[in-house]
């Protein structure tokens, strides 16, 4: 049996949500989010399986998976990124980026960061359900060096 062209389109659902978020690497935990993304679009197009995409606005703030846990959050992560790109050096003096002499700001550190992370993860989701591992969490990280408010456009597509 042939599919309709209709039976073919496949449903899309987007929706955006705000977040304040802390300066210097603070991390708010967002998987609750895209799940209920997921559930509003299989509630309003009848779907059921898919990929949800979260995209974070801006150009120092970054979505990935972890393991929501405070050595993490509090500390790990940040040290990681801070060696490939420092904010403050052994002095405690804000370390000079070029970008800084463009802008003449303090977040040149900030945007190395977010560009190691990714502004967007998507996630597949099978019976309405997101497929991420019992200790993997979706998590929006700010990187700037002040606090931000921040959106993440959610956006759902499938069949």
């Amino acid at each position: 049996m042939q599919k309709t062209e209709e039976a073919w389109k496949m449903a899309v659902y987007t929706e955006k949500k705000t977040y304040h978020t802390k300066a210097h690497m603070g991390m708010i935990d967002v998987t609750e989010d895209f799940q209920h993304a997921v559930e509003e679009a299989c509630r309003q197009h009848g779907i059921s399986a898919g990929t949800v995409t979260g995209f974070t606005t801006g150009g120092v703030a970054g979505l990935t998976t972890l393991e929501f846990e405070p050595g993490i959050v509090n500390h790990d992560l940040k040290a990681a990124l801070d060696v490939f790109s420092p904010y403050l050096d052994e002095k405690g003096r804000v370390v000079p980026y070029w970008h800084h002499e463009t802008w003449h700001d303090d977040n040149g550190s900030s945007h190395i960061k977010a560009a190691l992370l990714s502004p967007f993860i998507t996630v597949p989701f099978v019976n309405g359900k997101i497929t991420v591992g019992p200790w993997q969490n979706l998590t929006l990280i700010e990187c700037d060096t002040r606090d931000r408010v921040r959106d993440i456009v959610f956006q759902v597509m499938g069949e």
